[in-house]
């Protein structure tokens, strides 16, 4: 700027020209008034939910009746419904449900006609998150009911995708715990069938008791044979009935023979009851497993056929009575503020520069 122009000569200059200023501002401000008639009025329709958490799908573990389940999600599970609402699959839904595409006067022949509705849709869509961590939803349509219908629709859509995430991943979950009982009861009867081999091969009945029948078996046997000894040692010394030695003699032999089997079954008992035992445990710990996952199973099946909420709803979407847009009053004040503006630069400058014409 020439230093021989100030700001002050700008302004007189302007105050000068303050006529055709008015008469341009007064166009303007009369051409936007008409042109924000034809506008057409815009309605919006709010709802307002939190996000719930995912305790509330989850099946109360076993043995943990009083667990602290959190009711209200936090801001991960809030950014989740956030996805949701912006996700191609709600999208497609109110586009689909409304027939966005009759209702924006967009021809379906046109190649952008997807990409059309989606933006013309974004546009009147928006999501939210409000000081109190809540999530506000709101739709805005030149039809005041198609706004209320759509922004319920919408809010309901989120949950149903919501709830839907969540049982997925709940029958996967399911599907997990029927292959794990199923190849637990398969190792459980190859143990058990184990188990019975074993006890049929080494002819062992009860790994608890066995033990101690053996022992007072071979303790009563020793007994009955110290005793049949002493009757043969006193027989035999003091050379009585001979029949009477034979009789004991067979019978401290059939003794001596009833003990060595008993021993021998007893070796046999010894050796392969360990391994029989820890069979026997590990199908113990198996049932119990088993019989705690089917415990699981259940409560994971009932919770899969049981509805449950993905948001709380603090305010439902209504009719609205009053526009939303435009705001004509902010539109003609805007644009007769900004051609006062313009119009004045302009005249600055042409006056600058009709200085800068002369002095050279």
């Amino acid at each position: 700027m020439n230093k021989e122009y100030s700001l002050v000569d700008s302004v007189r200059h302007i105050w000068s020209q303050r006529k055709r200023v008015m008469i341009v501002v007064v166009i303007v401000g009369i051409v936007t008034s008409l042109v924000s008639l034809f506008m057409p009025n815009y309605y919006k329709s709010e709802t307002i939910f939190y996000a719930a958490s995912p305790d509330l799908a989850d099946p109360i573990p076993i043995g943990q009746q009083d667990k602290n389940i959190r009711i209200y999600g936090d801001d991960t599970d809030l950014d989740r419904l956030f996805t949701i609402a912006s996700s191609y699959e709600m999208s497609e839904f109110l586009i689909d449900s409304f027939d966005l595409y009759t209702h924006y006067n967009i021809d379906k022949e046109n190649p952008k006609a997807s990409f059309k509705v989606r933006e013309r849709l974004k546009k009147n869509f928006q999501t939210i998150k409000t000081k109190y961590r809540a999530l506000q939803l709101s739709i805005e349509d030149k039809d005041s009911e198609k706004a209320f219908i759509m922004v319920n629709a919408a809010r309901n859509k989120i949950e149903e995708i919501a709830q839907k995430i969540v049982k997925s991943s709940q029958i996967k979950l399911m599907k997990n715990y029927e292959s794990n009982l199923k190849a637990k009861q398969i190792q459980n009867d190859t143990i058990s069938n184990k188990i019975m081999q074993l006890k049929t091969r080494y002819n062992i009945f009860d790994i608890t008791s066995q033990g101690e029948i053996y022992t007072s078996l071979i303790t009563r046997t020793e007994a009955d044979l110290q005793l049949q000894k002493g009757k043969l040692d006193y027989f035999s010394e003091k050379k009585l009935n001979r029949d009477s030695i034979n009789k004991y003699a067979s019978v401290v032999r059939g003794l001596n023979n009833r003990l060595q089997k008993i021993k021998s079954e007893m070796d046999v008992y010894t050796k392969n009851v360990s391994p029989i035992r820890q069979l026997e445990q590990e199908l113990f710990r198996n049932t119990d497993q088993i019989n705690l996952d089917k415990e699981r199973y259940k409560q994971l099946l009932a919770t899969v056929n049981a509805p449950f909420t993905a948001l709380h709803l603090v305010e439902k979407g209504q009719v609205p009575v009053q526009k939303s847009r435009p705001k004509r009053s902010v539109w003609v004040v805007l644009s007769v503020f900004m051609a006062f503006v313009s119009y004045s630069l302009f005249l600055v400058m042409k006056e600058i520069y009709k200085n800068e014409q002369n002095l050279s």
